[in-house]
């Protein structure tokens, strides 16, 4: 409790001292939502009460689909400024009702979002007044970045050069059809590879040179078709190496035998590649994998976490301590139910992809730098602000308006005194408020979340969305009709619209893509850009859900994020640790 806001302490000290806790401090609740008992740990309690909120109404899944809801990440349409009347290329749908300006108007000094301030009332819910505010207050077409050059279809992304259809970027310089990665060079169709060069359809790898089709791997360089390997070189087709060199197929065969079978590896013709990449698929299913990619933790339960400690159900955390409930979260402390960000600390219930530096913020959306900031949307270098929209360098606002402190710290302690009688503080934003429909959100990316009869059921707006056409003509060419060989591929391929038949999409192919795949002997995508993106999402089926299983080596009880009908091979850590380091 702050002090500043007496009505609210005492409602919500009241609140809290009435809470029916178990012999161990915490509680059992039903999901407001789904209806299912879910389990408040007395840790949690204890955060919730150093936060000042109201125990969660919804099992942590759930509030995580709400949060992955708020965001259109990956589809990108052209529309019309609100401001200038000229086309542009953003995340907003024809036909969305927001307001939305070129994102170097929106970051300019050329309009003030506080000429939108209104006054609150408690004559209705604050989250209809909040989206009225959303409504009136014009967004950014996209989450760019004024570091970003000659990158026009990218979004949140930052430090980007010759970059194309790049999302959640952090650095990078010749980029095409990039997601989820940081600092790369010179690479085409990759997800989650950071520090690395000149690579193809590489995932979830870390500092590779000249690699093909790797997943899972570190410090490696000249490699095709590699699982879980480090430090190796001049490999192909195999799976959990440490410091090797001519490898083929899991087998050593010396320098002079790989070069030589490697003559015999064709990756240009597309039918012949496809063989190579259900061998892949075959080669990681047979390969052991541990129960969780973790590395260096200590106390930590979830998947993807990194040099951190005491981490409860999280993923994708790094260099981070007392996280709970997290997807991202890095260089963070004291977080629970975060989505995205860096560098935060003592924040709760709020996505913020990969903006940050802020400190005990709550229920916002993309706020950066910013501190003592609840309920508010696109607000950068604030303080003091509630129910704001797309202020920057403010302190002690209310939905767009300016208040003395005094007159603020009055004014506040009136809306979460209401909101918390309501039922409303401590929720996140509700999926009837959501900003996107569900079927452009980053929820779509999850296999778990693709329920949209129960997401319907739950408020989210599921109907389907009118998908972004491309405006330029050309000579229509089926994917069927591409020829399998690159080296068949002429240059008015560029000139040609591509249509994708199976999933009823066009796409076209870019000058610097011909070039990577002409160079590297590589047959061209036959799969529309999102539907591609899509997939590597999928293909890993990363979701804060864990299971029981046995260890298929020693059949020792495990937890994992494996589910125990996926056909992968799965080890209890000491097995892992015996047969591959």
């Amino acid at each position: 409790m702050n002090g500043k806001t007496p009505q609210f302490d005492r409602a919500l000290d009241e609140y809290l001292s009435g809470l029916e806790l178990d012999e161990k401090g915490g509680q059992w609740r039903t999901c407001r939502f789904s209806k299912e008992k879910f389990y408040v740990r007395p840790e949690d309690i204890n955060f919730y009460k150093k936060v000042c909120v109201p125990l969660p109404t919804l099992k942590p899944n759930e509030r995580r689909r709400r949060r992955v809801a708020s965001q259109n990440s990956y589809n990108l349409f052209k529309n019309t400024s609100a401001f200038s009347g000229k086309r542009i290329i953003t995340v907003y749908q024809p036909g969305s009702p927001y307001k939305v300006y070129e994102h170097e108007i929106w970051r300019s000094d050329e309009w003030d979002p506080m000429d939108y301030g209104s006054e609150y009332t408690t004559s209705s819910s604050f989250f209809e007044q909040f989206h009225k505010l959303q409504l009136e207050v014009p967004r950014t077409s996209l989450i760019g970045d004024p570091s970003n050059v000659d990158s026009e279809y990218t979004n949140v992304s930052k430090n980007l050069k010759n970059c194309y259809i790049v999302f959640d970027q952090n650095g990078g310089e010749d980029l095409y059809y990039h997601q989820c990665c940081a600092d790369d060079k010179n690479c085409l169709n990759c997800w989650a590879l950071d520090y690395s060069d000149t690579c193809y359809e590489c995932k979830l790898s870390k500092r590779l040179y000249k690699c093909f089709f790797c997943e899972q791997c570190r410090n490696c360089m000249e490699d095709y078709f590699l699982w879980d390997c480090r430090n190796c070189e001049y490999c192909f087709m195999s799976s959990n190496l440490r410091n090797k060199k001519y490898y083929f197929r899991n087998e050593y065969v010396g320098k002079e035998k790989y070069e030589k079978r490697m003559k015999d590896i064709y990756l240009g013709d597309y039918t012949k590649l496809q063989l190579l990449i259900r061998e892949f698929e075959e080669l990681k299913t047979k390969a052991p994998r541990k129960p969780f990619w973790n590395e260096k933790v200590e106390n930590v339960y979830g998947d993807f976490i990194y040099n951190s400690k005491n981490v409860y159900m999280g993923l994708y955390v790094e260099n981070s301590e007392n996280i709970a409930y997290a997807e991202g979260g890095d260089d963070s402390a004291d977080c629970y139910d975060i989505n995205g960000g860096t560098g935060n600390e003592l924040c709760y219930e709020f996505s913020n992809i990969w903006t940050g530096n802020s400190y005990n913020c709550k229920f916002s959306l993309n706020i950066e730098n910013c501190s003592d900031v609840e309920y508010s949307d696109f607000c950068r270098d604030c303080e003091h602000c509630f129910g704001c929209v797309g202020l920057k360098n403010k302190e002690f606002c209310i939905f767009n308006k300016q208040y003395s402190e005094e007159e603020y710290w009055n004014k506040v302690d009136e809306v979460k005194t209401k909101m918390l009688a309501d039922g409303e503080y401590g929720e996140f934003f509700p999926p009837e408020y959501a900003v996107f429909p569900y079927r452009l959100t980053v929820a779509t990316s999850f296999l778990g979340f693709r329920d949209y009869g129960t997401a319907a059921k739950y408020g989210y707006d599921t109907a389907l969305v009118e998908e972004s056409v491309e405006e330029t003509g050309g000579e229509k060419v089926n994917v069927s009709e591409l020829p399998s060989d690159i080296r068949d591929v002429k240059d008015d391929i560029l000139e040609k619209v591509i249509f994708d038949e199976k999933n009823s999409k066009s796409f076209r192919i870019i000058k610097p893509e011909l070039e990577f795949c002409r160079r590297y002997g590589l047959p061209l995508s036959r799969e529309h850009p999102s539907i591609r993106m899509q997939k590597w999402r999928e293909g890993f089926e990363i979701n804060l859900m864990f299971y029981k299983r046995t260890c298929d080596r020693c059949n020792k009880d495990i937890e994992t994020s494996y589910a125990p009908e996926r056909k992968e091979t799965v080890y209890c850590e000491q097995c892992y640790q015996a047969e591959v380091v």
